[in-house]
C-alpha cells in the first residue's frame, strides 16, 4: 500500500504517500464542469465524503489547501470577537488568519504538545463575550489531539460556534460531525485521506450556514453560503481541480472498502506502535526520546518525537533518508529538537515497521 518513490517512502505528516492507482485515476479526460457528467461525478463524491465526515450535510470541496477553508470559517463566522485555542503552529495559523481577516482575537495558549482543558476553557468563555472559537483537532506540528467533541459542547453551552481544523485528523482520527452536533470541520486532501495536495473539504451545520448568510464581508472564493448552494446542485462555484476530483473518487471507494472504523483502528494501532518504539529504542540506546504529546492526547496520525540534545533533527532526518525513508523535521520552534512521523493515510503496520527500523539504525549508529 505504500510505494517507494524517487524520494523514498514518505512518512511526512503531509503530503503523504499516494498509491499508484490513485495517481493513475488522475489521467482521465477533461469534461465540462458545468455539465451533467460533472454533476454525476460530484454526486458520487458526496456519497464518498459524507460517510468520512459522518454527516448527512453537503461536504464542500474547494480547489485549495486547507488554509483556504480555515479562512472560509473565519470569514463566515458570526460577527464578534473570536477566541483561538493555540497549542502549536497550525492553531496559531488559525488565530493569525482570524486577525488578518480583521476579527478581534484573543488567544487561549497552552504549551506546544499539550491540549486544552475544558474547565479552563469554560472559565474563559464565561469571562468575555465571544461569537466563535477556533481549535485544531490533530495539531500537525506537535501530534497533540484535542477533544473536539468536549470543546464543541463547552462552546455550545455558551452559545458560541466552534470552528474545527481537522486537517491531519479526518480520515484517521475518530470524528462524528452529525452525532457530535459540530458546527464546522475542515480538512485537507494530502494528510490522512492520502490524496495529492490541492483539495480541501469542509462540512457546516445548517444553523452555521443560516447565520453566515447574515454575515457581511464573506468574500467570494471562500464564501460558504455560495459553496453550500452550489453543492446542493452538485456543482462548485468556480472551476474545480478536475484531475484531483478523479483521484478523490478512487480514494473514497478505497476508504469505503476498508471501512472508516477499521481505518481509525489502523491509525490508532500505528500510533500505539510508535509510542512503544520510542520507549524501546530509548532503553536500548540510552538515548532519551519522547513523544511531546502526553499519553491519552496523542494523535493517531502523527507523532512528534523529541530527540536527545546531542542529536540535531536536521542531521537525523538526513541520515534516515539515506535508508529510503522520509520522515518530517520538527516544525516552527521545534524544528531542531524534534522529528515527526506521519503514520497516516494508506500506511500500514508493515510499512511503519520499515520506518521505525530505519530510525533505529540511525540512532544505534
Amino acid at each position: 500500500m505504500s510505494p517507494t518513490t524517487a524520494f523514498g517512502t514518505f512518512f511526512l505528516p503531509g503530503p503523504t504517500e499516494v498509491r499508484e492507482e490513485i495517481m493513475t485515476a488522475m489521467l482521465q479526460p477533461m469534461i465540462p464542469h458545468r455539465g451533467p457528467e460533472f454533476e454525476r461525478l460530484f454526486e458520487r463524491l458526496q456519497q464518498g465524503l459524507r460517510p468520512i465526515f459522518k454527516t448527512e450535510r453537503p461536504v464542500y470541496i474547494s480547489s485549495s489547501s486547507g488554509t483556504g477553508m480555515m479562512e472560509a470559517a473565519i470569514r463566515c463566522a458570526p460577527s464578534g470577537r473570536i477566541l483561538c485555542l493555540v497549542n502549536g503552529a497550525f492553531s496559531e495559523r488559525f488565530a493569525h488568519i482570524a486577525s488578518m481577516c480583521g476579527r478581534d482575537v484573543d488567544r487561549y495558549e497552552v504549551a506546544w504538545g499539550q491540549v486544552h482543558a475544558i474547565p479552563q476553557l469554560d472559565e474563559r468563555l464565561s469571562m468575555r463575550k465571544y461569537t466563535a472559537i477556533t481549535v485544531v483537532h490533530s495539531e500537525t506540528s506537535t501530534g497533540a489531539l484535542n477533544d473536539v467533541r468536549a470543546i464543541s459542547d463547552c462552546a455550545h453551552r455558551h452559545s458560541i460556534a466552534c470552528l474545527i481544523d481537522s486537517v491531519s485528523g479526518l480520515g484517521g482520527a475518530e470524528l462524528h460531525f452529525d452525532e457530535w452536533k459540530l458546527d464546522y470541520v475542515l480538512t485537507g486532501s494530502q494528510k490522512a485521506l492520502a490524496l495529492p495536495p490541492g483539495l480541501s473539504f469542509a462540512a457546516a451545520s445548517a444553523s452555521f450556514i443560516d447565520r453566515a448568510n447574515g454575515t457581511h464581508d464573506r468574500g467570494v472564493y471562500f464564501d460558504l453560503v455560495e459553496l453550500d448552494a452550489y453543492a446542493r446542485r452538485n456543482q462548485t462555484p468556480s472551476t474545480p481541480a478536475l484531475t484531483l476530483f478523479y483521484a478523490l473518487e478512487a480514494q473514497a471507494k478505497s476508504i469505503a472498502a476498508e471501512g472508516l472504523e477499521t481505518r481509525w483502528a489502523r491509525h490508532k494501532a500505528m500510533a500505539v506502535r510508535t509510542q512503544e518504539w520510542i520507549t524501546k529504542i530509548s532503553d536500548e540506546t540510552g538515548k532519551k526520546l519522547g513523544n511531546i504529546a502526553p499519553l491519552g492526547s496523542q494523535s493517531p496520525t502523527v507523532s512528534t518525537i523529541r530527540l536527545p540534545s546531542d542529536t540535531p533533527a536536521e542531521a537525523f532526518t538526513a541520515a534516515v533518508a539515506k535508508h529510503g525513508i522520509v520522515v518530517g523535521a520538527g516544525y516552527g520552534k521545534l524544528k531542531s529538537s524534534t522529528f515527526r512521523i506521519g503514520h497516516m493515510g494508506d500506511h500500514t503496520m508493515e510499512s511503519l515497521e520499515r520506518c521505525l527500523a530505519a530510525c533505529s539504525s540511525v540512532l544505534r549508529s
